[in-house]
């Protein structure tokens, strides 16, 4: 094969040489506002590149996660493992052996791919990698994240046309890391931990009462954690010290996946004495991917690390994100294939919506738009926003959080799962004008959950934060609890979840008060209103843990 292309290209060079760009709208690091050109790299340096191959069947697939997420069909539940996924979709042989002499052409030989076989990781020297792509790497320092430095394309890259066709992007390119943490902290002048929220406080709001789970029939959970966050395992048992004295838990995480070395993280340490707190006694996964290192893209990085590992937490709760614009079409869409990989795995991806309410774009001075990000907009993961008690000394009533991350996607269309629900918030409630949001697409978040006044530990201390980092992990115990629920009856783990959520808007609480989110604020823009029903700020509302049990049981 690699002969009969070399012979080819002799007779039809022009043709060999024509090139084109593989991903459309690449947003270079230097359009980012915190990422700054430091020097170019030298041509000996090394790099690591990620090629992701063309997937067959992607309809095949598609078609059977609905099947088996949707609570309604007769194939729900009927999970897949990673090798009959492979098996599925793995890239033709075409497409190996042209990729793959492509590289050899350029002196790469240094490639690995994974258990699911539509990734290659490429080791070569910056020098070959621009002649390959015909492109320059450059290095780019942040001007906050205490200067960390990244290696990457200054300029946009391509491919030769004959091997477009075979690949959906290159990574390690131009994606950068995203290093603003979305945590808020708060300055509780009562200095109490008896005001603010803690697990006591959300079991009794959301009807947990002293429920747990157990390790039985495999039940797990997990948190995925990017950029250097890492979590303080005594700061765990204290906190569990501190907090959970009224229910039984477990105060070690059950499984270290990656590095957990270095400054503690907010981030970290949130997810994992949260999710630990209402998904008390499920053995729980830290799944930490690379730092800010130079050759590393971390999201990408746990994408490739869950396609290689047969064995995955039943739930994923993730706070990380980026702005829609920022991300080509081309990447998106691969992660969303990504995403229901692991819901046909049986697998429920939950995200933070994020927290910027409904996100602001200045195109210019005069002209803006509202800021979808990115995977809280995809389709195929369960997006959680943010609520607050409506008083500091209360821990009943709830409302919307102004800051909670929601809106509609510029990209993804509307799913069908979503699309009655809302049309009527849509029809029914006063909306911002229309040329800042696209009525039509992908609306969140789904669901919410308290995301105001946490109290957590860290370097045993008492801090109090805010965000919907924190609304995530709370969602994600529940629903650990009702996985655990699920299997000691012989049922399969709920798996991917939209589908269950909007067939079952009762079981939540319906969460009708708070301003709208923030949008725009230098020219007094809001952004969405809080309706009955669902809404771009709460979704469908907060969970009343005994009804989202009973729904849970029923299918």
């Amino acid at each position: 094969m690699r002969a009969l292309l070399g012979i080819t290209c002799l007779v039809t060079l022009a043709v060999c040489m024509l090139r084109a760009p593989l991903e459309h709208n690449q947003y270079l690091p230097h359009q980012h506002d915190q990422w700054r050109f430091v020097r170019d790299a030298d041509a000996s340096e090394p790099v690591t590149l990620v090629l992701a191959l063309k997937q067959q069947n992607l309809e095949v697939l598609e078609d059977i996660f609905w099947r088996v997420s949707d609570p309604r069909s007769r194939d729900y539940g009927k999970f897949m493992t990673l090798e009959e996924i492979e098996a599925l979709i793995r890239p033709s042989t075409e497409t190996f052996k042209t990729v793959l002499n492509w590289l050899q052409d350029f002196g790469v030989t240094t490639c690995i791919t994974i258990k699911s076989r539509d990734f290659l990781k490429c080791h070569m020297s910056v020098g070959v990698a621009q002649h390959l792509l015909d492109t320059t790497f450059s290095y780019f320092r942040h001007a906050t994240s205490d200067g960390h430095v990244i290696l990457r394309s200054r300029q946009t890259y391509s491919v030769p046309y004959f091997v477009k066709e075979h690949l959906d992007f290159v990574g390690g390119l131009h994606r950068v890391p995203n290093v603003a943490s979305g945590i808020k902290f708060k300055d509780n002048s009562l200095g109490d931990f008896r005001y603010g929220v803690h697990p006591d406080v959300l079991r009794k709001r959301y009807n947990v009462s002293d429920h747990v789970g157990s390790a039985e029939f495999n039940n797990s959970q997990g948190t995925a954690q990017f950029l250097n966050q890492h979590y303080s395992a005594s700061d765990l048992k204290e906190f569990m010290h501190f907090f959970g004295k009224g229910f039984q838990h477990l105060d070690e995480i059950s499984k270290e996946v990656g590095p957990n070395k270095g400054k503690i993280g907010l981030e970290a340490n949130l997810d994992v004495q949260y999710i630990m707190s209402l998904g008390a006694n499920i053995p729980t996964t830290f799944w930490s991917t690379g730092g800010l290192h130079d050759k590393q893209e971390p999201f990408l990085e746990w994408l490739l690390d869950l396609s290689n590992t047969t064995e995955l937490p039943l739930i994923f709760s993730v706070s990380y994100g980026d702005h829609e614009r920022t991300l080509s079409e081309e990447y998106m869409r691969r992660v969303n294939v990504e995403f229901q990989k692991l819901g046909l795995r049986g697998v429920s991806v939950l995200f933070a919506s994020g927290d910027d309410g409904a996100g602001c774009h200045y195109f210019n001075d005069t002209a803006y738009t509202f800021e979808p990000d990115f995977p809280a907009s995809s389709p195929y993961v369960t997006t959680v926003g943010g609520t607050e008690f409506v008083g500091y000394f209360t821990d009943r009533d709830e409302k919307g959080n102004d800051i909670s991350g929601g809106g509609f996607s510029n990209i993804f269309k509307m799913p069908k799962y979503q699309q009655e629900t809302v049309a009527k918030y849509l029809n029914t409630t006063a909306l911002p004008d229309s040329k800042y949001f696209n009525r039509n697409m992908r609306a969140y978040p789904d669901v919410s959950a308290m995301s105001d006044d946490f109290w957590i530990i860290i370097d045993r201390v008492l801090m109090n934060v805010a965000g919907t980092s924190a609304a995530t992990p709370t969602v994600a115990g529940m629903i650990g609890l009702v996985n655990g629920e699920r299997l000691k009856r012989g049922k399969p783990q709920l798996g991917f979840l939209n589908p269950f959520i909007y067939q079952n808007p009762d079981v939540w609480y319906d969460i009708m008060l708070g301003d709208p989110s923030q949008a725009c604020w230098l020219d007094d823009l809001e952004g969405y209103k809080i309706a009955e029903g669902w809404d771009p700020v709460t979704g469908f509302g907060s969970p009343n843990y005994p009804d989202l049990l009973a729904a849970g049981l029923k299918m």
